[in-house]
């Protein structure tokens, strides 16, 4: 098991330091005072945070050197990888909120709150790959398909979700009135985006009956819609920027109603992207192996695949989608091609992020440079 551990480690770290040069060459080598942070500023900041939740474990529950250990690994392996995107944009986002660079202190802070974000994320991944069956993630072996893990993965993840509560009351509870008010918001914040996530992931794992032929009827643009609003939107889009504005001494409703409005429209846009990717993409750049087709997913493609195809290509969609075969997907993909899903996808993206910029132009609540950032993050991305 340790060669194992080992061996995938070496594949995610060599897969992380390609996109850290990336990213830095896309910020021109920014970084430092003055500039937005870094993806390499914001990852240096990993190993104190994921050391705070150890010592907690090891200090105030008991746990033995064996169990602190085996949390480390398994933090390394599941939380610090792939682009970050969600827990740089409450730094980046705070930054726009305000106007100027972040002060010392408010850098730590939103930092601290970023993680926060990534450790969610991981949680959901960890448990989403169990639950999906899935093969690689970030471009190594998913957590749970190492050999000496496999279903202790299900108590991995909820580990990772209480990782988030340890930095949390850490680095925001107790120290004085106005904390303790942002304390209790930051809680309900991440109490709330949670319950919304999962109950999204249920909109997902429920769109088929498990002990029923498939029944592809039941994929319809309302039922995709909730899903992705509920179970992407909300963590991925609105959550970084709420975080920011709470940092930000920002409180009135109307502005969480706009920023809301705004980022689960973006979440929309992200979604049929990576249900896009997950299709046309390919593995070595978007990290893990498109399954969508053969795990019978409410997906955009298949959903526009559904409203476009005549009575004779829905029956062949019908004969082939959900089925873990070789050559049923291939049908399927070839379908997806004769229906010009790839056109319809560029037409949607296209249209897509006129419609974003002009909402992003109207807001009056929150300045706009904390959701044109976010937005030229994901803007014909291709991983």
């Amino acid at each position: 098991s340790a060669l194992w551990l080992a061996s995938a480690m070496a594949a995610k770290r060599g897969r992380e330091d390609a996109e850290a040069g990336a990213a830095k060459r896309a910020n021109g080598g920014a970084g430092g005072s003055g500039g937005p942070m870094t993806k390499e500023a914001f990852r240096a900041r990993f190993e104190g945070l994921r050391d705070e939740v150890l010592d907690v474990c090891a200090s105030s529950y008991e746990m033995p050197a064996e169990a602190v250990a085996w949390i480390k690994d398994m933090m390394d392996y599941s939380v610090p990888g792939g682009k970050l995107n969600r827990g740089l944009s409450v730094p980046h986002a705070l930054g726009a909120i305000l106007g100027r660079a972040l002060t010392p202190a408010e850098e730590d802070r939103a930092c601290v709150l970023g993680w926060c974000v990534e450790l969610l994320q991981a949680c959901f991944l960890v448990a989403d790959d169990v639950m999906d069956a899935s093969i690689t993630r970030r471009g190594a072996p998913c957590w749970y398909r190492l050999p000496h893990v496999k279903m202790n993965a299900v108590n991995d993840s909820f580990l990772l979700k209480s990782a988030i509560y340890v930095l949390l009351k850490r680095h925001f509870g107790g120290k004085g009135e106005a904390d303790a008010s942002l304390y209790v918001r930051l809680v309900d914040l991440f109490r709330e985006v949670t319950l919304q996530t999962e109950l999204g992931q249920l909109l997902d794992l429920t769109s088929q009956h498990h002990d029923k032929p498939i029944d592809l009827d039941r994929f319809t643009i309302e039922r995709y819609r909730g899903i992705v609003k509920y179970k992407t939107a909300f963590y991925s889009f609105y959550m970084p920027v709420a975080l920011a504005m709470l940092l930000a001494g920002i409180t009135e409703a109307a502005a969480f109603d706009e920023a809301r409005a705004i980022l689960v429209d973006m979440g929309e846009y992200f979604q049929i992207q990576d249900d896009y990717l997950d299709c046309y993409g390919t593995p070595e750049v978007i990290g893990k192996i498109g399954t969508d087709i053969q795990d019978n997913k409410c997906s955009w493609l298949v959903v526009q695949a559904l409203a476009r195809a005549s009575p004779a290509q829905k029956e062949r969609l019908k004969a082939n989608y959900g089925v873990d075969d070789a050559d049923k997907i291939a049908a399927v993909k070839a379908l997806y091609e004769e229906l010009g899903l790839a056109k319809a996808f560029e037409e949607y993206e296209a249209k897509s992020y006129a419609s974003q910029r002009e909402r992003i132009a109207a807001a009056k609540h929150v300045p706009q440079a904390a959701f044109t950032a976010l937005l030229a993050k994901i803007y014909k991305r291709s991983m």
